[in-house]
């Protein structure tokens, strides 16, 4: 399976069924960008190894073109020299160079069609790492904040189960009979008093009354002395 065919598996891969599935997803989302990034690493280095051999074959093709011209100047140069077996055979080594050169031409025209294509798939695949790499932090974001959220909730049904609050409302309770208690002790303290006071105020009357009667009856009493 080729570099190129093994990133675009992992591309296709679906993050958010990775997230669902992974016990810890940050962990394993961190380690499919970085199986992304080293599948991305090694097709830079074959795409550099490409170029480098396209490089040496323009280096030979034109060597090779040099070479040819130089054979063919030589058996010029011995044609003038009436040595025509001579340029014979340089005519040989010219064609030989010729030939070759006209073989690695054409593959040079098919590795700059393919060089073209890898400079392609490899922009698109470090345009894809690049897109996984945002997803990922968007993923494990929404990750953390979902764990949060779900820690928060966790601990108030947790709360719920316990009822601490319940505490306060025993408090509250105790301090609410309490209070009526000391209501109806003030009630009672005050029912007291008033009928003490009541009683005290009618005592008070009756010996005021005895004290008028007392007073009438000496006034009477003197009045009858005298007529």
């Amino acid at each position: 399976m080729s570099l190129l065919t093994r990133f675009k598996d992992l591309v296709r891969a679906n993050l958010n069924d990775l997230i669902s599935k992974a016990e810890d997803p940050e962990k394993s989302l961190n380690l499919f960008i970085e199986d992304a990034t080293e599948h991305v690493r090694e097709f830079t280095v074959e795409v550099n190894r490409y170029e480098a051999e396209r490089i040496m074959l323009r280096d030979r093709i034109k060597a090779s073109q040099k070479a040819t011209d130089e054979w063919q100047e030589r058996a010029e140069l011995a044609l003038k020299q009436e040595k025509e077996d001579l340029a014979r055979r340089a005519l040989e080594q010219s064609q030989k160079e010729k030939t070759h050169l006209e073989e690695m031409n054409a593959e040079l025209v098919e590795m700059d069609q393919t060089s073209v294509q890898l400079k392609e798939q490899h922009q698109l695949l470090q345009e894809k790492l690049a897109e996984a790499k945002e997803k990922r932090d968007d993923l494990i974001r929404r990750n953390r904040l979902a764990t949060a959220q779900k820690g928060a909730a966790d601990s108030l049904n947790g709360a719920s189960k316990t009822d601490p609050f319940a505490k306060f409302d025993r408090m509250e309770d105790i301090v609410q009979h309490k209070e009526a208690e000391a209501k109806a002790a003030y009630t009672t303290m005050t029912g007291t008093l008033s009928y003490e006071i009541d009683q005290l105020k009618k005592d008070q009357l009756e010996s005021d009354v005895d004290g008028a009667l007392a007073k009438l009856k000496e006034k009477i009493a003197a009045e009858t002395k005298t007529s």
